[in-house]
């Protein structure tokens, strides 16, 4: 593998171990009734923002401050492909997503390691004396 292609494969290895971990996460807490309230919350916030963000990107393309900025994007970009930005940027990410997944691999061994015991037997009476 050439080093151009190593930042790369590590991205999409990291993005796979996070994935399967918020998978496992996602679904550890998937059945409960608070997961259910908090999902349809979610549900709804998210609907709302989308309209939020619809009409402000209306709003926004039709500005002449949009046609400006993306002007502005357009020339970062180009110079930024001209430099190692994108490899720094690259590592960076991975980096981030190393640490997140050891966060969250930690909080998934804790949850599990945190699930309820069977409750202790009672001991048995003495038996009576004769």
């Amino acid at each position: 593998m050439s080093e151009e292609q190593k930042p790369t494969g590590d991205v999409l290895d990291e993005l796979k171990l996070f994935g399967q971990q918020l998978g496992s996460a996602v679904k550890s807490l998937w059945d409960s009734d608070e997961s259910r309230n908090l999902r349809k919350e979610i549900s709804d916030g998210l609907a709302e923002a989308v309209q939020e963000m619809d009409k402000a990107v209306k709003d926004v393309r039709e500005s002449d401050a949009a046609k400006d900025f993306g002007q502005q994007v357009r020339g970062t970009v180009d110079k930024a492909r001209e430099s190692d930005i994108v490899g720094q940027i690259q590592q960076g990410l991975v980096t981030g997503l190393r640490d997140l997944n050891a966060e969250l691999g930690k909080l998934l061994s804790s949850r599990e390691t945190k699930k309820p015991a069977e409750p202790p037997t009672p001991p048995e009476p003495p038996a009576p004396e004769a």
